[in-house]
């Protein structure tokens, strides 16, 4: 890890799945700027059905109070707002840290948002992207029976695995399960492959400081998969509920660790969702995608409660 650190500057740690992923960045981005460096911070601009029953992410012109750099980047501060007034998770983190804060839009074909990412880590000279997931699924290799939000990060680690080309790019996974949908032993395997065709690269440690700072921002931020790896740090151990006692997630040491991998490893040798929509050329093709192989999704689960209380609301 120290090795290529030297040659760091200036990092882009992201969010990968949406909702509070962002919370997810905060030991990374923590961990980078104890080694001199300096950290942007990414997202994207979808929040779980739970907090804005609009299903899927919200497009750019929805948002208000941005700064647009290209079809799949802007800017973002903590009074960014839709035009129906939802406040994201990340409009909120910005209260909490100095660093500047994007969104990327995820609607635009996977090359186009790898190409307009590239285009953005270039003019903001930044040499090391990490992108962030909050649980592990990102790891799942397809059948698993609790996957149930492989979307995003299906279209990220595409994403990750086209910039990996360009740039040195990671995948980072916190929580180890924290998200209720990969099983311990589900990502153990998973891990194991990734590791035995060395795409496993290192891991970071959560550090008083990072958990400070997420300890403040969860106040503010709901989260649960982020609860975990704080849960953990404070020696907590054993089940947990989580999604308002739905599920029971397991509390280990191991979830208070960001393990870092290589885009391209995981793409080639794990995650079937994301070699079925890498060549997709938008967000609601790689759903169908997915759909079509008997994968679901968190947008089809979010349309299917919309239309159930769009329904109930009708009758009344």
């Amino acid at each position: 890890m120290s090795k290529f650190l030297k040659k760091i500057k200036k990092a882009l740690v992201i969010g990968i799945g949406g909702g509070a992923d962002i919370v997810g960045t905060i030991p990374m981005k923590s961990y980078l700027e104890e080694h001199g460096i300096q950290c942007l911070l990414g997202g994207l601009p979808w929040e779980r059905y739970s907090i804005d029953p609009y299903p899927g992410p919200r497009s750019f012109d929805e948002i208000q109070k941005k700064k647009k750099f290209n079809e799949s980047i802007c800017f973002i501060n903590n009074k960014t707002i839709t035009k129906d007034g939802l406040q994201f998770s990340e409009t909120k983190v910005a209260n909490f840290v100095k660093n500047k804060i994007i969104f990327i839009n995820i609607f635009n074909s996977i090359r186009q948002i790898a190409a307009d990412l590239n285009e953005f880590i270039k003019d903001q000279e930044i040499d090391y992207v990490v992108g962030v997931d909050v649980g592990g699924d990102v790891l799942a290799i397809g059948d698993e029976e609790g996957l149930a939000s492989p979307l995003a990060d299906s279209i990220m680690l595409n994403v990750l695995k086209i910039l990996e080309a360009k740039c040195l790019t990671h995948l980072g996974v916190l929580g180890y399960g924290s998200d209720g949908e990969l099983k311990i032993n589900e990502i153990n395997k998973c891990m194991a492959i990734a590791s035995s065709k060395k795409g496993l690269v290192g891991s970071v440690g959560l550090s008083v400081d990072a958990y400070k700072a997420m300890k403040k921002i969860i106040k503010k931020v709901e989260t649960d998969a982020s609860r975990i790896p704080l849960l953990s740090f404070e020696g907590s151990y054993g089940n947990h509920p989580i999604r308002r006692g739905r599920i029971q997630v397991e509390v280990h040491p191991m979830s208070q660790i960001t393990f870092l991998f290589k885009p391209t490893v995981v793409f080639k040798n794990l995650s079937k969702p994301s070699q079925l929509i890498s060549k997709s050329k938008s967000f609601y093709e790689s759903n169908e995608i997915l759909l079509a192989n008997s994968i679901s999704s968190e947008f089809n689960y979010e349309v299917r409660k919309h239309m159930e209380a769009t329904s109930l609301k009708n009758k009344e």
